[in-house]
């Protein structure tokens, strides 16, 4: 091979060295942006406000807040807009976690414990939010919202997806487990999905996770992602959140 050979299969072989490393980078922090790790999971709660004290600002204190005696203390507490003559049985409340969201406000910040109701028939008929102010230890009432006959949510329990199920259909679509730790925990997201008169970015999305009160699971994976597990019964990635 003359010297001339030599030097170009050298050039080339350095060349097609250098694309493979870069590759391999790139392939690597993209595989590393599809896991939150332990800072993409924590609030900023201890640092939000809260709107000010009125009439209807009721705060709860909490001192214990195992789902048990969270069931207990909100099933005691007064609601503003609660019919006293109609009688709702409730469930397992359930915490509601925030993802990636910054705004400054307790309500987005913060935790939400979420209050099932149902009614006679074993109908879901209204879901009570309160947000969970754990640095002071105490809940906050946000709203009672009604779920009418009609509403997909109305013959299903709350949460909508067991974390069971969820990891089950992780595994049916991924083919992949969930781990232990983190464990699944159910999640709302920064959606900007806007009113029909006025749409946002992610107006289109029907996995849920938009508000506290709808929220979707968020499971780790042992393929190194994190997974999230729509209302729609759907399996998303990271990247595949209209993240507002």
């Amino acid at each position: 091979m003359s010297r001339i050979g030599f030097l170009k299969k050298k050039w080339v072989l350095a060349l097609l060295g250098l694309v493979i490393v870069i590759g391999g980078v790139s392939f690597y922090n993209w595989h590393k942006n599809e896991s939150l790790g332990v800072d993409g999971r924590k609030d900023y709660c201890a640092e939000a406000t809260e709107p000010p004290l009125s009439m209807s600002t009721l705060e709860i204190s909490v001192t214990d807040d195992s789902p048990s005696a969270m069931k207990e203390l909100l099933a005691d507490a007064p609601i503003l807009t609660r019919d006293p003559t109609v009688i709702l049985t409730p469930g397992t409340p359930m915490l509601a976690h925030p993802i990636r969201m910054h705004t400054g406000q307790d309500f987005n910040e913060c935790p939400h414990w979420l209050l099932p109701n149902y009614d006679a028939a074993g109908h879901l008929v209204q879901m009570v939010d309160y947000v969970y102010d754990y640095p002071h230890k105490y809940v906050r009432f946000a709203y009672a919202g009604t779920i009418f006959p009609g509403d997909p949510r109305y013959s299903n329990p709350f949460p909508y997806l067991s974390a069971e199920q969820a990891k089950a259909l992780l595994k049916s679509v991924r083919g992949v487990d969930a781990k232990a730790n983190p464990a699944p925990e159910l999640v709302f997201l920064p959606l900007n999905v806007g009113v029909p008169q006025q749409p946002g970015p992610a107006y289109n999305w029907r996995g849920g996770g938009a508000v506290p009160s709808d929220p979707i699971w968020l499971l780790a994976a042992t393929d190194g992602r994190d997974y999230l597990i729509g209302t729609d019964q759907r399996v998303y990635t990271l990247h595949d959140i209209p993240w507002s």
